[in-house]
């Protein structure tokens, strides 16, 4: 299987695969539990904490999520900018096993002296430039990791180990996640609290570079022919330049990873905008719990493991490029159905959100609420209002009436209110800005459609609808991720994988900057649904752009390439 090291055994050939595999294990953390779980919340915590809502400057006002956002926009430009040349490096002096190293240790360390935020004077701006720093490392380690893969395998074997890498990775991601979840399930509220989630953010450092000492000790440094002698660092720099230049203008040379290029950064980016903005939609726009889309994310990790075994062995039936194209129409399916996704009008006393019980021995009405209050500003003007409802428990039936008009007919009610027993009984209703509401919006009458047909009749609350588009997900989330990159792996000369797989990482970062503008605009404009269409459309476009990919030419000229003497 493995080309890395000839003449070595079968079972050392597979044990090396492995150990790169688990590099997958190793480094999926930081995404799953981290950049997914609890990273943004503690900054948030963090943040509002010391600044409360926002601060302005000049005209910009900044929020929380827009600062997180901002880091994460300069941690990936900085690994952009710089793999291409480093990337370069790597395939004439034989360091990509360092590199591959120090990019881990440092994203290791900087992960785990999140724990240290809260003992310094400005504890979000610590973990913030933390955090930037730590995202590089796991950002930069991905490209020398992925640059391994020409060298580990036969063109036809290309799908099954990375598809293995991945599911490897969900299961690693998933089962540390478990883990965090239950720990910090079990000490919310208490006062162990903070420091459980701290010591939940370190662990992410320690299983990663951990469990990746698996993958430095066993798997070699890819041997380069000729490889170029030692030179000083800025005459390095120097050849990188003059090489880079050279690619960008032999581009052509390379037709099908051009245009693989262009369709990955397309579906790409509609995959990734999808992935990045779910939470926000599920918690915005239909109210899904935190705990559900926490259980969500690890039905997603061990879902995604079998569905990157399931497409591997389509590829050898279908072909790579045929697989691909299945999981991103499986992709669009989930997005028609995600749109589709809203909650059941509440029927039952016990579903609403207000729920008033009349006393015969008080002859008054008991107030119990049944909802949870988000730091959005919609709810925190909804509670700092002046309303009937107050801080009183027990309310005359005129005061149940007030209450009543007050949740069915303001503009910031996203809650529904039932009256049991009394004067009032059976009396029911909902807020303008409640979930279930819809008829506004140009593609609310899917929603409203699939209400009617699928979700009310087999009684589907909102939280299981997405439960099972979770499930979907990990299906093609799994053979979309893996198919995706040993397709790029074919068609890449294996003496320039660290420079062709820079590029591959240049897309992947790029993807995190248009979709969710895209998003933005779409969402400011029009609304959340139409958005989510709209990066729907890009996936099309990019399986559009993929069937112009000729797969085999590309391997064709990747062996010419590789047949060339080293310059």
């Amino acid at each position: 299987m493995t080309k890395l090291t000839p003449g070595t055994s079968l079972k050392e050939q597979k044990k090396i695969v492995t150990a790169w595999a688990m590099y997958d294990w190793a480094n999926s953390v930081f995404a799953t539990s981290g950049i997914v779980a609890i990273f943004p919340v503690y900054f948030v915590y963090l943040f509002e904490k010391s600044v409360q809502s926002g601060f302005s400057i000049g005209s910009l006002s900044l929020t929380s999520s827009g600062i997180w956002s901002f880091g994460i926009l300069i941690s990936t430009a900085i690994v952009a900018i710089t793999s291409p040349l480093l990337g370069i490096l790597s395939d004439r002096f034989m360091i990509k096993k360092a590199l591959l190293i120090i990019y881990t240790f440092a994203g290791s360390v900087f992960t785990i002296f999140t724990f240290f935020s809260i003992y310094t004077s400005t504890p979000w701006i610590w973990f913030l430039g933390i955090f930037i720093l730590a995202n590089i490392g796991y950002a930069g380690s991905l490209v020398f990791y992925n640059s391994f893969l020409p060298y580990l395998a036969t063109k036809e074997d290309l799908d099954a180990v990375s598809s293995k890498g991945f599911a490897l990775g969900y299961i690693g991601g998933g089962l540390l996640l478990l883990v965090h979840l239950g720990l910090i399930v079990t000490t919310q509220g208490s006062a162990i609290e903070d420091l459980v989630t701290r010591l939940c953010m370190a662990s992410i450092g320690l299983w990663w570079f951990g469990w990746g000492i698996w993958t430095f000790k066993i798997v070699p440094e890819p041997v380069i022919e000729n490889r170029s002698k030692y030179i000083n660092l800025k005459q390095s720099f120097s050849l990188a330049l003059s090489v880079l230049n050279n690619t960008l203008r032999e581009i052509k040379n390379f037709k099908s990873i051009g245009i693989y290029l262009i369709a990955y950064l397309l579906f790409n980016d509609g995959i990734q905008t999808i992935l990045a903005i779910a939470g926000a939609f599920a918690a915005d726009t239909l109210r899904v719990t935190l705990l559900f889309n926490m259980v969500t994310i690890l039905v997603i990790q061990f879902i995604a493991a079998p569905g990157s075994q399931l497409f591997a062995k389509l590829a050898k039936k279908l072909t790579t490029k045929k697989a691909l194209e299945l999981s991103l129409y499986g992709w669009c399916f989930i997005i028609l159905l995600g749109i589709g996704i809203v909650p059941l009008k509440p029927q039952t006393h016990e579903l609403h959100d207000y729920q008033l019980l009349y006393s015969t021995q008080s002859q008054a009405y008991d107030i119990q609420i049944n909802s949870v209050f988000t730091d959005s500003r919609q709810d925190q003007e909804w509670l700092n209002r002046k309303t009937a409802i107050g801080s009183r428990t027990i309310v005359s039936s005129l005061e149940a009436r007030e209450i009543m008009e007050d949740i069915t007919k303001s503009d910031l009610s996203r809650f529904s209110i039932s009256i049991s027993g009394g004067p009032l009984n059976g009396t029911q209703g909902i807020g303008p800005s409640h979930p279930a509401n819809l008829g506004n919006g140009p593609l609310d009458w899917w929603p409203i459609l699939l209400r009617a047909q699928v979700w009310n009749p087999l009684g589907i609350p909102v939280n299981y609808q997405w439960l099972l588009l979770g499930s979907l997900v990990g299906f093609v989330m799994g053979g979309s991720q893996a198919l995706a990159r040993s397709i790029f792996a074919s068609m890449t000369p294996e003496k320039r994988s660290g420079e062709f797989f820079s590029f591959y990482g240049f897309m992947n970062k790029a993807s995190a900057v248009f979709g969710p503008l895209l998003y933005i605009l779409i969402s400011g404009m029009i609304d959340t649904r139409a958005a989510i269409l709209a990066i729907m459309i890009l996936i099309l476009l990019g399986i559009v752009v993929l069937r112009w990919v000729n797969v085999d030419s590309g391997i064709k000229i990747a062996k010419l390439e590789d047949s060339k003497k080293s310059i």
